[in-house]
């Protein structure tokens, strides 16, 4: 991802008298092995924002976004220790994120949620993790909150406040307003991927 932006910048650079394919390919070979280490799996004048008028020095905009998601998520991690089914989440990502919207500069924004100005650092970290470290947080988080999941299942019913129907084709597998609840339609609709696709389930 980094190395479109890194390409793209110095194919602007590139003076118009220097211009030509082969000048085009080679910097891209260059920004390539200078930024991955060498060839990515993905040529870089394949990515086509890069070749879309349109998209020019738009790709930047995909790297900000990521680091801000790890440093946004590292936030949360600190302060609440988790992130899926806290709903302090969804609340502070509202008041920070979404209901400034374009009123306020993005920068900002991540600042303003993270209480620190936008880096790489916590990219960074990520990637820097060994990966069996990753697997068995991973993991153990899983196992966390499948077991939450579990004992809020037993507690209390999701309302909607909508009739949700599920199908396939003409048939209807459930339907809330029948089964009087959206969990007893989505265990229905368990019992029937299982019975269709044994196999897939038991794997």
């Amino acid at each position: 991802m980094l190395a479109v932006p890194y390409f793209e910048k110095a194919l602007y650079e590139l003076p118009d008298a220097e211009l030509s394919a082969a000048a085009i390919q080679a910097l891209a070979d260059e920004v390539e092995t200078r930024i991955q280490g060498g060839p990515g799996g993905r040529p870089l004048l394949s990515v086509p924002h890069l070749l879309s008028d349109e998209a020019s020095c738009y790709y930047h905009g995909y790297v900000l976004a990521e680091m801000a998601v790890h440093q946004t998520r590292a936030f949360f991690a600190a302060r609440d220790g988790v992130i899926v089914d806290n709903p302090r989440v969804g609340p502070t990502l509202r008041d920070a994120y979404w209901r400034p919207g374009n009123s306020e500069p993005f920068l900002g924004l991540v600042e303003r949620l993270t209480g620190k100005p936008l880096t790489g650092d916590s990219w960074v970290a990520t990637l820097q993790q060994p990966v069996d470290e990753l697997l068995e947080e991973e993991r153990a988080a899983y196992a966390a909150a499948a077991k939450a999941a579990n004992g809020a299942a037993a507690k209390a019913a999701v309302d909607l406040d909508m009739r949700v129907t599920l199908v396939d084709g003409d048939e209807v597998i459930a339907d809330t307003t029948e089964e009087g609840d959206f969990l007893a339609a989505c265990k229905k609709f368990e019992g029937h991927i299982r019975q269709r696709f044994p196999r897939a389930a038991a794997a």
